[in-house]
């Protein structure tokens, strides 16, 4: 008698547990939920590359920075990556005395949950040190973002440039 009541109970907590379970989602579920969550990021991306544009242009690398995460990364063509706000910031400072024109444009957002990937397209014009002109170069770009609190900060950014590599230099001469 004790064992069958002891059996009815576990089989009683049995059945409150999972019948307490969530119901698997679908994969039209999911893609719907994940087209509804890429919409929404794509908007708070947006929005973030605004203030990142403007901030890039006026030279506040530590406003740009403030995007990031504590531990992002930025990962430049030829160039070591700048991890953490505090490079971040520096590596954005370099910029300001080009006086650089930056514009982003978001070609795509996936997102599920707090993480979202962005493609997008860049175009930048800047005058190097010694030119009287600036130069344009334009390029793609990646970025991994991840939703902290309610905001959307960038992780991992990084990107290349649509313009032919630069040919090496001569080989060096024989002895």
């Amino acid at each position: 008698m004790r064992r069958t009541r002891s059996l009815l109970a576990a089989l009683g907590t049995l059945a409150l547990m999972t019948g307490c379970q969530p119901v698997a989602e679908t994969a039209e579920q999911a893609e719907t939920r994940m087209n509804s969550e890429a919409t929404a990021a794509r908007t708070a991306i947006e929005a973030s590359n605004a203030q990142f544009m403007t901030h890039f242009n006026a030279g506040h690398g530590d406003s740009v920075a403030a995007i990031y995460t504590e531990s992002g990364r930025v990962m430049a063509p030829n160039m070591a990556t700048a991890s953490g706000r505090t490079a971040i910031a520096e590596f954005m400072g370099t910029m300001a005395p080009m006086k650089p024109t930056l514009t982003l444009t978001t070609e795509s957002v996936a997102a599920n949950g707090p993480i979202a990937i962005e493609m997008g397209t860049y175009r930048i014009a800047a005058t190097m040190p010694g030119a009287s002109a600036p130069t344009t170069d334009t390029g793609k770009y990646m970025v991994h973002w991840h939703k902290v609190g309610d905001k959307w900060m960038m992780v991992d950014d990084i990107w290349n440039s649509d313009l032919p590599a630069m040919p090496a230099g001569p080989p060096p001469a024989a002895k």
